[in-house]
Parts: C-alpha cells; sequence; structure tokens
C-alpha cells in the first residue's frame, strides 16, 4: 500500500446516540464498511502484518458486536475501535515476544487505489516520496506515530486520547513533535 494513501481523512460523524436491535446489523455493516482499511493501515503503522492486522480487525468488530449488544456506551465508537484495535495490536505483539514489521504496499490492492494518468517519471516521483515518507514515519516514537497516523485518519485529539488512553495534551504534544521531526527528516 502505498504510504500517501495512509494520510486520507475520511468525512464521517461517528456519534451515535442510540442502537434499536434491528439497525445494529445495518450499523456494524457500515461500520466495518467504513472503518476496515483505516484500521488495518493503523495496525500496520503499529508493525503488525497484515495477515494478522486483519485478524485484528476482525476481533474487534466482534467486541464492537459484543458491546453494542452488552449496552455500552455510544458516544463515540470510532474511538472505541481504534482503543480496542490499538490494545489488541499491542497485546498480540507482546504475546509473540517481537515485533513483526511489514511493508504497507502489502495491504490488498483493493485498499490502494492507483493514480492514473501518471507518467513514468511521476510514479517513480511518487514511490521515492512514499519511501521517504515511510522511513520517516519509522523514525517516530510510537506514540508520536500512533498519534499522527490516527490524526490523518480524521480523529480529533479527544478521541485519540480515548483511543491511546492518554491525556489530550500528551496527544498534541506527539502530534507537533512528531510533525516537526517528520519535517526534519522529509
Amino acid at each position: 500500500m502505498d504510504q500517501g494513501n495512509l494520510l486520507t481523512i475520511p468525512a464521517v460523524p461517528w456519534k451515535v446516540e442510540s442502537v434499536e436491535s434491528e439497525s445494529r446489523s445495518e450499523l456494524l455493516l457500515d461500520f466495518y464498511d467504513r472503518e476496515q482499511t483505516p484500521l488495518r493501515r493503523y495496525v500496520a503503522m503499529l508493525g503488525v502484518d497484515p495477515e494478522t492486522a486483519r485478524d485484528i480487525v476482525q476481533e474487534t468488530f466482534l467486541k464492537l458486536h459484543e458491546h453494542l449488544l452488552a449496552g455500552g456506551d455510544q458516544s463515540n465508537l470510532r474511538a472505541w475501535l481504534y482503543r480496542v484495535v490499538h490494545n489488541s495490536a499491542r497485546n498480540r505483539q507482546a504475546s509473540f515476544g517481537v515485533k513483526k514489521t511489514s511493508r504497507l504496499e502489502d495491504m490488498t490492492p483493493a485498499a490502494n487505489p492507483v493514480a492514473k494518468d501518471l507518467t513514468a517519471e511521476e510514479e517513480l516521483l511518487e514511490r521515492e516520496r512514499s519511501e521517504r515518507l515511510r522511513q520517516a514515519m519509522g523514525q517516530l516514537s510510537e506514540a508520536q506515530r500512533a498519534c499522527v497516523v490516527l490524526r490523518t485518519q480524521g480523529l480529533k485529539y479527544r478521541e485519540i486520547a480515548e483511543a491511546l488512553d492518554c491525556s489530550v495534551s500528551t496527544v498534541g504534544e506527539n502530534i507537533q513533535r512528531g510533525l516537526e521531526r517528520l519535517r526534519e527528516l522529509i
């Protein structure tokens, strides 16, 4: 997957007041359709291989279903999803005892829309830009990388803080320092 595609911001409202039992499956399918690719990208940025990332995302949506059935908090399901997927990825990495890494290009082609009408030179320049960004992102601390990636996914500072279980000021600091570091490296 092209790193440039990682930095897309979905314009989706994620506040749900209540979920009727008959519309729960529609809500879950809608959430899955909208968020499975960004969640997999996020997990990949945490250093998890694509196959494990798919498993983690699927398990997260099963947990969302259980959460909704149990009448859990529905005020910010998007932040809830990112928090669960983040914790699941970290737990999976800890259980393996090693940090798996893979290239983002290993994601499915459907998640990687290809720009058309690019010359060979433009394609080469885009690949080089993507590689520089990937290398620069790899040099950020885990906290900075997680905050920057979640922000590029459209989450607000408060949502990132909920997802990563930290304060809003910590999120702001990590994003600021991460972006400064990226400017230096790129």
